[in-house]
């Protein structure tokens, strides 16, 4: 069985076609969602849609919940904030019904899928690689082997070795029976890592394997879309940094 993980989306329909694409070419038995579908980008309708269409699962991210008022916008960064209030005006009313069916969490025999740190999805916590602290209370509350994530834009795979915590940069590693995993998979639609390339995950049970794939794409079009439309420039100069 080999299962692609994608999260922050947030939009970006090129990003996310680009994507889908890549999966399509690698013999993927099913792909898993795990959140921020909208926000940020300007095609939050057609990014849902290619979801519902493509994804087995699909779990909710803090920009999802913002879009149906289940998260006061007033806790986000003023783009995050002006983005969203124009995302909401661009929603079907059957889109914003799928995102407030969204739950925040699911386990899959071995895997267990949430959008931030498995401490505390109601908060939505970050788990950066490099914080000794949020990774340890990540760790702290982990009962699921491998344990898959988005939120940060910023792709990892950490294990924790005894009293040490291992972060992996690699494309691929080989998993080991002994070790239990935190898997952040990336951003489809905004990177965060200096690399302007969409990141994704593969699973493979039979291989016992776990991949971060990245993705070029021509976020030319995105950047021009989001210009037209009156979203902050910002959006858009992000892209191109990867930040």
């Amino acid at each position: 069985m080999r299962q692609a993980f994608i999260s922050d989306i947030h939009g970006n329909i090129e990003a996310l076609t680009a994507v889908l694409r890549d999966i399509e070419s690698k013999n993927i038995d099913s792909i898993l969602c795990l959140g921020d579908i909208v926000g940020y980008y300007p095609d939050p309708q057609a990014c849902i849609d290619l979801v519902r269409t493509h994804t087995s699962h699909c779990i909710a991210g803090n920009h999802d919940y913002a879009a149906i008022g289940k998260v006061d916008i007033r806790t986000f960064t003023y783009y995050a904030l002006t983005a969203m209030e124009w995302t909401k005006k661009h929603l079907t009313e059957d889109a914003l019904d799928f995102l407030s069916r969204l739950p925040l969490r699911i386990s899959i025999g071995e895997i267990f899928c949430a959008h931030s740190s498995p401490a505390d999805q109601d908060d939505w916590s970050y788990v950066f690689p490099d914080s000794e602290s949020e990774v340890y209370n990540a760790f702290h509350h982990i009962i699921y082997r491998l344990n898959f994530i988005g939120h940060t834009h910023w792709p990892a795979i950490i294990y924790q070795d005894g009293d040490k915590i291992i972060a992996h940069g690699d494309t691929i590693i080989n998993l080991e029976n002994a070790f239990f995993y935190l898997v952040n998979v990336g951003s489809v639609g905004q990177p965060r890592d200096f690399d302007p390339r969409s990141a994704y995950a593969i699973y493979d049970s039979d291989a016992q394997t776990i991949q971060i794939v990245r993705v070029s794409y021509d976020y030319t079009l995105t950047q021009q879309k989001i210009i037209s439309c009156g979203l902050p420039t910002f959006l858009a100069e992000r892209l191109q940094r990867g930040r």
